[in-house]
């Protein structure tokens, strides 16, 4: 049976949409909950790793002393070829394992709906090239990443100038969270810290995320399955 190793940074941020694509190409998911103290000791044999979001900045290793233990980790299995996808938090991780720096956009934070436009390169990769010239998708993120040395650029927006890459054949860093789906939001916006966080941006903003969702979720369902697709193959009679 394929396996899928999920690193979890708190409860609220776990696969999404992703898992139940996931489970209908008949893989295993095992969730490793970091803010629980748990850490994989060694790469094993997963079949894929999920690296998913969090509150937390890369650069507060002395706050929170798992982060560096998983840059370690996230090292050791690009070095092992395993295929990794980073997601919002996750794929600062990755930039930071291959190298690139991480920092507080400038600009400020960028939570809500809003557009990304992907890049010429993203017309041949295996998961970009299954999304539009521009899509809108759901933002939650307030750090960004320098594009890694050698990673193919995949999309940007209007406020944060990477928002996706490739390195090499098989792993992604997705800024964005295309794993959203009715049940992720409703959890996002339920708990505290993030419906905090959403309305230091605007007071209205917790509410206009719920308003538009059912214009955005379901054209997420098509990215969240080019996600899984690429690591995991097709389902069966999709």
């Amino acid at each position: 049976m394929k396996r899928v190793i999920a690193l979890r940074h708190v409860p609220w941020e776990d696969l999404g949409a992703f898992e139940r694509h996931i489970v209908r190409r008949g893989a295993e998911v095992e969730y490793v909950d970091l803010f629980a103290g748990s850490m994989p000791s060694a790469v094993g044999e997963p079949s894929t790793l999920f690296v998913m979001g969090g509150p937390m900045g890369v650069y507060e290793g002395d706050r929170y002393p798992f982060l560096r233990r998983e840059v370690e980790f996230i090292r050791s299995c690009l070095e092992s070829g395993v295929p990794i996808v980073g997601v919002c938090l996750g794929s600062q991780l990755l930039a930071a394992a291959l190298g690139a720096g991480v920092y507080p956009n400038s600009r400020g934070k960028e939570i809500g709906w809003g557009e990304i436009t992907t890049t010429p390169e993203a017309a041949s990769d295996p998961i970009f090239s299954r999304f539009a010239p521009t899509e809108t998708v759901l933002h939650w993120h307030g750090d960004i990443f320098d594009l890694p040395p050698g990673a193919i650029p995949l999309a940007s927006s209007a406020v944060t100038p990477c928002q996706a890459f490739r390195w090499g054949s098989s792993a992604w860093g997705i800024l964005f969270h295309v794993e959203a789906d009715d049940g992720l939001l409703s959890r996002w916006l339920s708990e505290p810290q993030m419906v905090a966080e959403a309305s230091a941006q605007d007071p209205n903003l917790p509410e206009e995320i719920a308003r538009e969702a059912p214009r955005h979720v379901p054209r997420l369902e098509a990215l969240q399955a080019a996600v899984v697709d690429a690591l995991l193959g097709p389902a069966e009679g999709g």
